[in-house]
């Protein structure tokens, strides 16, 4: 199908039409020469030849609006023949497509003359067969990816636990912390809590956090200037390390006491206090460590779980752990056995007896690290606590 010979009279219309228009112009401009070279007449004449001139300016202008008219006709044939050609494009295309249709539809009629329907629901069944092993073939590889990925989670896993229970890491994160404070007659513990910059920390120096009734005997003459009382650090080695602090603050019905040490010499190791939501979270079973100086002793860690979250005792609510305890552990820590964040503090061992008490260590008690957050926020050092999760507003999203 040519679309070329559809019009055949537009380019010659046109070419006609510019043509008598020039023809046309070219007379008239003759016509109007003759008249402006002739003498002056009457003026009868000179009005008859003033209309002439109207005349065929009028004429000029009709002239020149239909070479106008014509040049946008062939513009518009022209732009009508492009659009005949890309129509005459996408017939082919489709005529091209029909007839793959027509095929494929002729092929399958062959099939089924010569094979019948039964032979198609064969093809398409060993079709459908095909993909459904396909498909099989593409679950065994993501199962065995999945087996894959478990190993290497709990390689992983391993990994990670080797570097937890790294001896130096241990160290560092629940001995080093661990102090030994002393009375004067009694040997107990402390942990190290790293100073902080406020309106009455004007230092970021080094605490001391222990139960008060190890320090207690220190403090019986109300006259006598504020004592010192001996802290003993642990370095790396059994190196030791004694220093001086003075009392901050104390509360004895909390049994919890702050101290400050009295030194310039850098001590880099400190406890890492869990935040108050963490403690909130603590359940029945929680493995933990507990941590301290029992009779005396290098800091000695012993391993066990939290019994109960809210055992009472005077009034006073405690948690109860199973980790062994004795004598001496009084102010030492109790630290989450994974994260090593310090979660309660030490305060008082079970004993059976009134006669000749015995010590039963599997059920020490201890004083939650949220309710000595509140004392020290009380007493104006709550610089010294972890920073508080922001609260989230009613639109907050994570």
């Amino acid at each position: 199908m040519r679309f070329s010979t559809v019009f055949p009279w537009t380019c010659a219309a046109v070419g006609a039409g510019l043509a008598l228009g020039t023809i046309e112009i070219a007379g008239m401009g003759g016509r109007l020469t003759v008249l402006e070279s002739r003498p002056a007449d009457d003026p009868a004449r000179v009005a008859a030849l003033e209309r002439q001139v109207v005349d065929l300016s009028t004429s000029l202008g009709t002239s020149f609006a239909a070479i106008t008219e014509l040049s946008r006709a062939s513009s518009r044939h022209r732009e009508l023949g492009r659009g005949l050609s890309d129509l005459e494009s996408d017939l082919r295309e489709t005529a091209c497509r029909l007839d793959e249709q027509r095929e494929w539809f002729g092929r399958l009629t062959i099939l089924e003359a010569e094979a019948g329907p039964r032979a198609i629901e064969e093809r398409i069944a060993e079709f459908a067969n095909s993909v459904d092993a396909r498909w099989r073939e593409v679950g065994d590889l993501a199962a065995r990816a999945q087996v894959m990925a478990d190993a290497a989670r709990a390689d992983v896993l391993n990994v990670e636990r080797e570097i937890e229970h790294d001896p130096d890491q241990l160290w560092h994160d629940l001995l080093g912390p661990t102090v030994q404070v002393s009375g004067e007659e009694t040997v107990g513990s402390g942990v190290l809590l790293a100073g902080a910059m406020s309106a009455t920390v004007s230092d970021p120096c080094t605490y001391v956090l222990t139960a008060w009734h190890v320090i207690r005997d220190r403090f019986t003459n109300p006259d006598a200037p504020t004592p010192e009382v001996p802290v003993t650090i642990y370095g790396p080695g059994k190196r030791l390390q004694t220093e001086i602090a003075r009392l901050v603050d104390h509360d004895a019905y909390l049994d919890v006491a702050l101290l400050r040490l009295e030194t310039t010499r850098r001590i880099d190791v400190a406890v890492r206090l869990a935040p108050r939501e963490r403690l909130g979270s603590v359940r029945v079973f929680e493995r933990i460590y507990a941590v301290g100086c029992p009779l005396g002793n290098d800091p000695i860690p012993t391993w066990g779980e939290v019994s109960d979250v809210n055992h009472v005792v005077d009034g006073q609510s405690y948690w109860m752990v199973s980790a062994p305890t004795y004598i001496g552990n009084s102010g030492g820590g109790i630290f989450d056995a994974e994260t090593r964040e310090l979660l309660a503090l030490f305060t008082k061992i079970y004993t059976h007896g009134t006669v000749r008490p015995m010590v039963v260590p599997h059920m020490g008690l201890a004083t939650p690290m949220h309710v000595v957050y509140d004392w020290l926020d009380r007493v104006g050092y709550a610089a010294l606590e972890p920073p508080r999760a922001e609260p989230r507003t009613a639109g907050a999203k994570k």
